[in-house]
């Protein structure tokens, strides 16, 4: 038995379910309550296979990364990854010890002797992960990973309540929008979100003037903003309940959070924030 315990938000829950079904047929889920997740496994999903603890001599996986074995890494090129794969890791360990030694303070990436980059030029050569690759995954890791994420059963409930506004709003031909703000994390916002937008302003216009977008994001600010930009008739979200900025605070706010990704996920093309797990998962 493998039991995955991992006590992140959605997309890297999901993310590491289905990386522990790859180590065992009989694989559980230890869904931790906590801040980034307010809601119990059973509110979200209808797979039997929830426990309240980890049995004992049970395995456990905990990674944020999409499994490769280790024998499979030789299907990928070399430095295929750039998910923080630039760094030495050394210069990643000095870090985290300054950044324990300081008591924690706030962002540990900002400890960093050299931070994370996310470039290609700066890959190492034995980089091979999957994460945040998107469309340049071999077809031999599609195969194997598209049948494990139809096994999640999302609950009927959530999955019809985001088929029936989907079959009324939207068409093959809507692009997909995701947009994290990083509204929780300042520095991280500064330094991503802000010249992700205007890369995203460059995107739409080089569409269709025709062209409409379904917009999902961890901020009600971005849909206002791109509203306002590009017209009511271009621009489609899904309609909340809760206010985005505040969906990790209630269940509800997790099972609207579902919502939106499975209506990115009915989206053929996606423009995406590309550190967010949410529109990998989707």
């Amino acid at each position: 038995m493998v039991v995955f315990t991992n006590a992140a938000g959605l997309g890297n829950r999901l993310k590491f379910w289905v990386s522990a079904m790859r180590l065992a047929a009989d694989t559980r889920v230890h869904w931790k309550i906590n801040r980034h997740m307010p809601p119990a496994f059973p509110q979200l999903f209808e797979n039997e296979c929830s426990v309240d603890s980890v049995p004992h001599q049970a395995d456990t996986h905990n990674s944020w990364r999409l499994l490769v074995l280790p024998e499979e890494k030789a299907n990928l090129p070399s430095g295929f990854s750039t998910a923080g794969a630039g760094a030495h890791p050394v210069i990643r360990a000095c870090g985290k010890a300054l950044w324990l030694l300081r008591g924690r303070p706030d962002d540990r990436y900002r400890y960093m002797i050299f931070t994370k980059t996310y470039k290609r030029k700066g890959t190492n050569a034995d980089a091979r992960y999957l994460d945040f690759e998107y469309e340049r995954i071999q077809e031999y890791f599609r195969k194997i990973y598209r049948p494990l994420f139809r096994k999640i059963i999302v609950r009927e409930e959530i999955l019809q309540r985001a088929n029936e506004w989907a079959n009324a709003n939207l068409d093959e031909n809507i692009i997909g929008v995701q947009v994290r703000s990083w509204r929780d994390h300042p520095r991280r916002q500064q330094k991503y979100h802000k010249p992700s937008m205007k890369r995203l302003s460059r995107l739409i216009e080089g569409c269709q003037s025709n062209d409409r977008f379904l917009v999902v994001s961890d901020s009600d600010d971005v849909i206002r903003g791109l509203k306002k930009e590009y017209g009511d008739k271009r621009i489609l979200y899904f309609p909340r309940e809760t206010a985005r900025e505040e969906s990790r605070l209630l269940p509800e706010g997790i099972v609207e959070d579902l919502v939106d990704m499975l209506l990115l996920a009915r989206t053929n093309r996606l423009f995406a924030s590309y550190l967010s797990t949410f529109s990998e998962a989707a």
